[in-house]
């Protein structure tokens, strides 16, 4: 059974997190994923539901914190919307921390690290806040 995503689902998971609203918006528009689908990355990983959550780089770490299987785990990423969306807050809230607090570090980061990568990555996201918010 699927569970959807909502606009409350986002709301609640900013606010619990500690992370910008705008910027799960904005990582959700520019991830393009849906609740029951994943997505098989070139090396062979699977990037899972509406904010595709990386289901092998983060499974384990939240199976550990919610005492719970990391096939478990990588199912509701893939199925429930709200679990998925309270991931990527939960990744961009570590991610936030890596980057000093910087939130536009940190949302190239929720993607990649690599430098090259990040940068990439910060360009889609520029595209889809545009598409959502307007250009600033």
């Amino acid at each position: 059974m699927t569970v959807p995503l909502t606009a409350a689902c986002i709301a609640v998971a900013a606010g619990v997190f500690q992370v910008p609203e705008p910027a799960l918006w904005t990582i959700l528009k520019a991830e393009g994923g849906r609740v029951g689908v994943c997505t098989t990355q070139a090396n062979g990983s699977h990037d899972c539901g509406p904010a595709q959550v990386n289901a092998e780089t983060w499974a384990p770490r939240l199976g550990a914190l919610l005492h719970r299987g990391n096939g478990e785990i990588a199912a509701e990423l893939r199925d429930d919307g709200c679990f998925n969306v309270w991931a990527a807050a939960y990744v961009l809230r570590i991610k936030l921390n890596e980057a000093n607090g910087d939130a536009w570090d940190a949302a190239g980061r929720y993607n990649s690290a690599t430098p090259e990568r990040k940068l990439a990555y910060q360009s889609r996201l520029i595209g889809a806040y545009a598409a959502l918010f307007g250009p600033r």
